[in-house]
């Protein structure tokens, strides 16, 4: 009875995952369609300024929320309570909302319709999930590991690459696939920033899920899965070969 109860779960929660992505696959199985996106120009040009978009994000979350995960993890003080709840802010806050109160201070500071722009507003909107994620791995992570570094004379950044990435790594992937996957996700946010000349790969596919073109639209639907995958596995291979070549 329990094994039934498995396997009817099983088949459930696939056919609710997997069930989506299966149409999808379905329906972009035209060979012609495909040629059309893969010899496009603005195919690339749009993968290429996601993944510089992306890079960027992944910068500010690295820069601003990984020192401030370790803070919070590690020490208490008076008005704790008000940070956290300044750090999970933008998941409270509409979307809508919060970009339209920066699109005015991002006119006065000439950074509408640039990358640049796009991505600080993709990093307000990725900032809790990555430093939530950290600092789980901060609370498991002893103190005496880093005062050990101090001594040895390490600085920082090799102590965070020697000492606490090998450690935290799972929490530090996390974290990054999150920050992947919510900036690739980020389509209203990155249109009203980006004026529409930021080409992003969803700014590119969303007219032809709009419009009727549902072929192209699956085609760059099955593009977008894989290029997500495909960022997730490119961070988890250049952060396990960094601190592998650190042991030797």
């Amino acid at each position: 009875m329990k094994k039934l109860f498995l396997w009817v779960t099983y088949f459930l929660l696939s056919l609710i995952f997997l069930l989506p992505f299966i149409g999808i696959f379905l329906n972009s199985m035209n060979f012609k369609m495909w040629e059309y996106v893969l010899k496009s120009g603005k195919t690339y040009n749009s993968l290429m300024t996601t993944l510089l978009v992306v890079i960027i994000t992944m910068l500010i979350n690295f820069i601003i929320g990984t020192p401030l995960a370790s803070f919070m993890a590690r020490e208490n003080f008076r008005g704790k309570i008000f940070i956290e709840f300044l750090i999970i802010l933008p998941l409270i806050i509409p979307t809508m909302v919060s970009t339209m109160g920066i699109q005015f201070a991002f006119i006065k500071l000439n950074l509408i319709e640039t990358a640049l722009g796009v991505a600080i507003v993709h990093s307000v909107t990725t900032m809790p999930y990555y430093i939530q994620s950290m600092r789980a791995g901060y609370v498991t992570l002893n103190k005496d590991y880093i005062n050990l570094g101090k001594v040895l004379g390490a600085n920082a950044m090799e102590r965070f690459l020697k000492i606490t990435l090998p450690i935290i790594y799972p929490s530090f992937l996390v974290g990054m696939s999150l920050v992947i996957i919510v900036s690739l996700a980020q389509y209203l946010v990155t249109f009203i920033i980006g004026g529409g000349q930021i080409m992003t790969l969803p700014i590119l596919m969303m007219p032809y899920l709009v419009d009727g073109g549902i072929t192209n639209g699956t085609v760059y639907s099955v593009l977008y899965v894989a290029f997500t995958y495909f960022l997730v596995f490119l961070v988890d291979r250049i952060v396990k070969n960094i601190y592998r070549k650190r042991e030797y």
